[in-house]
This record gives C-alpha cells, sequence and structure tokens, in this order.
C-alpha cells in the first residue's frame, strides 16, 4: 500500500498542469486578502470579518483543488496510463483508494496553507492600520477557518469521484464547478416556487459551504456540522459509484 502512495504522489506532483493549479490556488486568495486589509475600511472590523474574508477567497482553492481530483484519474483514463497502473496493481481499489488518499492530503496541506498565509497577513496589516484582532475571542471565526479546510477535502474527493464516474476531464470539471453555480441555484428557484420551507438544506454543495460560514445561525441550510456531513455523504456516495464503475469496466 505504501508503494501504491508514493507512486501516486509522485504522479500527482509531476504533472505540470497541478503546479499550475497548485500555484493559482494559493496565490488568488493571498492576493484578494492582502488588497482588501490594506484597502478596504477597517472602523469596526471584527476578527470574523477577517476570517470571512479568508473562507470566502478560499471557496476558489477548494474548487481548483477538486479539478485537481477530477484530472488525477480522468486524464489517466484519457492517455491511457491507468492501464500500466492497473497491470502493476491489480487490485483497482487498493489503487483508487491511494489516489483518494494523496488527492486529500494535497487538499489538506494546500487549504491549511492557503488559510494560514491569508489569515496572518490579513490580520497583519488590519493591526498595522489600527484594527484589534484576536481569534481566540471568537469560536465561530475559528471554526469557519478550519471548516473551509474540511471543505476543500470534501470538494477534492468529489472531484476525483467524477472523475471515476465521467471518466472526461472536461465534462467533470464543467460538473464539478457549475454543480454549485448554476445546477443547484435552479433547484433552489424551483423548491423556492413549490413553496418548500428552508430550501437550501436540500442542496449537498450549499450545505457544504455552510462549513466556512462565520455566522452558522443566520445560514438558511443545514447547521454547520450537519451540512459538511451531508455534503461529505453525498460526494462518498459519488466516490462509492465511480469505483464501483472502474471495478467493473474495461480500463
Amino acid at each position: 500500500m505504501i508503494d501504491t502512495i508514493r507512486s501516486e504522489w509522485i504522479k500527482l506532483r509531476t504533472v505540470r498542469m497541478n503546479l499550475v493549479l497548485f500555484i493559482i490556488a494559493v496565490a488568488f486568495p493571498v492576493i484578494v486578502c492582502v488588497l482588501v486589509a490594506s484597502l478596504g475600511n477597517i472602523t469596526d472590523l471584527r476578527v470574523a470579518d477577517v476570517a470571512g474574508l479568508v473562507a470566502g477567497s478560499s471557496v476558489i482553492t477548494a474548487l481548483l483543488l477538486g479539478v485537481v481530483g477530477a484530472v488525477s484519474i480522468s486524464a489517466e483514463f484519457a492517455y491511457g496510463t491507468i492501464r500500466p497502473t492497473f497491470a502493476a496493481t491489480p487490485r483497482r481499489m487498493r489503487v483508487l483508494a491511494s489516489k483518494a488518499f494523496v488527492i486529500a492530503v494535497f487538499a489538506f496541506v494546500a487549504e491549511t496553507l492557503v488559510v494560514v498565509i491569508c489569515y496572518e497577513l490579513s490580520s497583519a496589516i488590519a493591526t498595522s492600520r489600527g484594527a484589534s484582532l484576536s481569534l481566540s475571542d471568537d469560536p465561530q471565526a475559528r471554526s469557519a477557518l478550519i471548516g473551509i479546510v474540511i471543505f476543500a477535502i470534501i470538494v477534492s474527493l468529489l472531484g476525483f469521484g467524477l472523475g471515476m464516474v465521467i471518466r472526461n476531464t472536461p465534462a467533470a470539471v464543467a460538473i464539478l464547478i457549475l454543480w454549485p453555480l448554476v445546477a443547484e441555484n435552479i433547484i433552489f428557484l424551483i423548491l423556492t416556487a413549490a413553496g418548500v420551507s428552508r430550501p437550501r438544506r436540500f442542496l449537498p454543495y450549499t450545505s457544504g459551504f455552510g462549513l466556512a460560514s462565520t455566522d452558522p445561525a443566520n445560514h438558511e441550510g443545514l447547521s454547520r456540522i450537519a451540512g459538511g456531513v451531508y455534503f461529505a455523504v453525498v460526494t462518498a456516495a459519488v466516490a462509492a459509484a465511480g469505483a464501483f464503475i472502474t471495478s467493473r469496466r474495461d480500463a
């Protein structure tokens, strides 16, 4: 198992596109947070505002990590490199589990790095401009920063699952990105028109966003933990379907 994990890590870090996505995933929220902290109004600035800025901008990082997850498996099917992998390791579930582990760890490290850098830079700039911030004074802000890291891990595995199911990189990436931006908004409008109470609680991706909320009491969907669990269960179902398809279909 260790050798399989090491092999998958080599694959992940040697693909140039993954490096480009990683750089963008780190740079974008850092630039946004620095600009907002430097130019924004700091009157009555709270630590929850800084945490919300960090978590909100880091959603882009999570989506890009989801793209890495999708490409890591769909590209192997597209270029046929999965065949020698399965030939060397006939137990396909071991290969898929190793890929999932590497992707999850990569997402955890990348998102944690982004959150730490963004928060430290933003708080340092705001403090130098006269703001008084302390993360220990706001447990909801801490939970939001932890939540966005968990959200990123789930999204990366969702991308991996979609890549296994669809086996087409553009289609998998399109669904990953358009799911929260288009599909769930359409479903929300339909449920709202039908008079369904609190329709956001039925939307897995939207519920997952609640993990990064700094004010879950005003979140119209599920609670932070319930929303995260719901999103994780849906992701697990997609990944399980993908693993089943991969184990039965020809590579």
